[in-house]
């Protein structure tokens, strides 16, 4: 068996790519809404995903001028050098609905109610990582990233709770 350990900047690699990946999720499922407000929710989620994206590239990058730590390439070890495949383990790993393909005609209560459930998929996929973190400060990271999840679980639950207002989206800071 692989004996497999991610660092700090592998970590922060990973959630990049799951950022990236839940990003361009929403934007493909918003380009098939014809209903303007429900394709501007996705939107909204697309924006969120990728500033949290950006945020951990910019952490990585923080952290590397710190440490002087980068990336690990070694070629025995795949999921080492490619952050994307444990990426690809998560739900936007496949892009897929629990159904099927989104069709663009989903209520506003089933895209919060995806996005919920796919928040808390990547939360379950990084207590998952959390085995494979080579020491302490690579496990801390991993629950700042599990707590960053868990607090857009709550954001988008109080969406889901909330009346069906325009306001209701654009006001809360996802």
């Amino acid at each position: 068996m692989m004996n497999t350990q991610f660092s700090v900047f592998e970590v922060l690699q990973i959630a990049e790519e799951i950022e990236h990946r839940a990003a361009r999720f929403c934007l493909r499922a918003a380009e098939r809404c014809p209903d303007r407000q429900r394709r501007q929710l996705y939107y909204h989620l697309t924006r969120w995903r990728s500033k949290h994206e950006q945020a951990w590239i910019r952490i990585r990058h923080e952290y590397s001028e710190k440490t002087g730590q980068f990336g690990t390439f070694d070629p025995d070890d795949y999921l080492l050098s490619n952050p994307q495949v444990m990426a690809g383990l998560t739900m936007f790993g496949s892009g897929r609905h629990p159904s099927g393909r989104h069709t663009g005609r989903e209520s506003r209560e089933d895209i919060l109610a995806d996005a919920i459930r796919r928040s808390r998929g990547v939360v379950v996929f990084y207590h998952g990582l959390k085995e494979f973190a080579g020491d302490p400060e690579s496990r801390m990271m991993i629950d700042a990233m599990i707590g960053e999840e868990g607090r857009h679980t709550r954001l988008l639950s109080g969406l889901l709770d909330r009346p069906r207002t325009p306001s209701a989206v654009a006001g809360v800071p996802i």
